[in-house]
């Protein structure tokens, strides 16, 4: 009887050490989510945080400043055989702020895995 306490104990602090582990890094899906909430946001400086620096640079605030974005979606998620690069299809709706015209878009971005395990956006 004593024996199986003390397992049970033992599990049940075993579990709870890993319940209040480490986060589990975020996987390329998510990052996209992420990162399209935060523009929908206008949260830029939250946004460029999913971005590679290469790709920061190319995204003008001015121009995100000019529209606004109304929908977004994840589709199909393609792995690359090492699983450290991923293509990934979106479908987005932008509204241009001064027209009011809409217009979707499907398209992909690419993600990386970079040197700390962590997805980054590298191209969209």
């Amino acid at each position: 009887m004593f024996r199986i306490s003390i397992v049970l104990i033992s599990l049940a602090v075993f579990t709870l050490i890993l319940s209040c582990g480490a986060e589990v890094p975020a996987g390329p899906e998510e990052i996209a989510e992420r990162m399209f909430e935060a523009a929908q946001a206008r949260d830029y400086d939250k946004m460029y945080t999913f971005m590679a620096p290469e790709m920061q640079d190319e995204i003008s605030e001015a121009a995100l400043a000019e529209i606004e974005i109304v929908s977004y979606s994840i589709g199909e998620i393609e792995y690359s055989e090492d699983s450290t690069e991923v293509e990934l299809e979106y479908s987005i709706t932008i509204k241009e702020i001064m027209s009011g015209e809409t217009d979707t878009d499907d398209d992909d971005m690419d993600l990386e895995l970079d040197s700390n395990g962590e997805w980054i956006i590298v191209d969209m």
